[in-house]
């Protein structure tokens, strides 16, 4: 990390004592860098001595329930009045893997109002300028590797527990080290994991291998009926009902990953899925090369993210979102076929 990461982990580090009420947060929808991140943060600072809180908008995903103390994490869908209260006496709120208060959907409110000294951890581009303080780097694999960075900077050493965490968010937003990750130094990071005596094939059977019965038969439904390729514009999307998702028995993360399967077309560069819910549409956008998916996100769906893989929402029908899909990618067909 760079001298100015150094001079803010010193910072935070000075912050840090038994007195505190600490919460660790992250964004709606969980994925296994929020949760990883979450879990590695929690041990490391048990293990230097403090006592935290974890909370989150929403559920952990089933195949990330396994991973040590993930029960522990307090959900505000769940546990209303035991979230607003553990922001509402924070003394230090860490915010991890997302870059505003926007991601944190209906505890924004209360995160908004803590009086709490707010620390980011995170590497998505763009973070908002009402945190305090700012551990934030695009170009690292995921925030899991930045929680890594920290740990060793705060006590020199990482437990097991920590260990598997952090590995299973690396693992999981490089898509099992298939991308966003040419940086030598995540492998590094990786080794010094691995070294600790985790099981990476426990990691890699529990995150990949454990799908339910519905969760296949919806995968299964979604390449054979539901998604759209658009070979001239070298781009795919496929889009899910409130009831399908429904009629598959869907559960949280069951569609993790889903959006990803279209870019695995020989030609395909650009790839959205899109979930109908109560009252928007969810939008999930990856692409390949220099194809701005962030750039995307921000002008047609009210979102951001990384060049490579962001999200946003559709406050219109899903059929109108279709459209709308249809159209920008004929609209920017010659940097999608540049």
């Amino acid at each position: 990390m760079n001298n100015s990461f150094s001079t803010e982990i010193q910072n935070i580090k000075q912050l840090l004592t038994p007195d505190k009420k600490i919460v660790i947060t992250s964004h709606h929808n969980p994925d296994g860098d929020a949760i990883g991140s979450i879990l590695g943060l929690y041990f490391t600072l048990s293990e230097y001595g403090l006592k935290s809180d974890m909370l989150l908008p929403n559920d952990v995903p089933e195949f990330l329930a396994w991973l040590p103390d993930a029960a522990e994490i307090v959900k505000y869908s769940k546990s209303k009045n035991k979230a607003k209260e553990l922001l509402a006496n924070a003394d230090i709120i860490f915010s991890l893997d997302y870059n505003g208060a926007s991601r944190l959907e209906e505890l924004k409110p209360e995160f908004e109002n803590a009086r709490a000294i707010k620390i980011l951890i995170d590497h998505h581009p763009n973070p908002e300028k009402s945190f305090n303080h700012f551990i934030s780097d695009t170009s690292v694999s995921s925030t899991a590797e930045l929680i890594y960075e920290f740990a060793i900077a705060l006590k020199g050493q990482i437990s097991k527990n920590a260990a598997m965490c952090i590995y299973t968010g690396i693992m999981t937003d490089t898509g099992s080290f298939s991308y966003g990750c040419s940086n030598p130094r995540t492998f590094e990071i990786v080794a010094q994991l691995v070294a600790t005596g985790i099981d990476i094939e426990l990691a890699q059977q529990n995150v990949y291998n454990t799908f339910s019965e519905g969760r296949m038969r919806l995968l299964g439904f979604a390449l054979a009926s539901k998604m759209k390729v658009f070979k001239e514009h070298k781009s795919a999307y496929i889009s899910l009902t409130r009831e399908e998702l429904n009629q598959f028995g869907y559960k949280a993360g069951d569609t993790e990953g889903l959006v990803n399967y279209p870019l695995s077309i020989k030609g395909i560069n650009f790839s959205a899925l899109f979930i109908e819910n109560t009252n928007h549409v969810k939008v999930s956008l990856r692409s390949r090369g220099d194809f701005p998916a962030n750039t995307i996100s921000e002008k047609y769906f009210n979102g951001g993210g990384h060049r490579n893989a962001a999200g946003g929402k559709s406050f219109t029908s899903l059929n109108e979102t279709e459209k709308q899909f249809e159209k920008l990618i004929n609209n920017n067909s010659h940097l999608l076929n540049s």
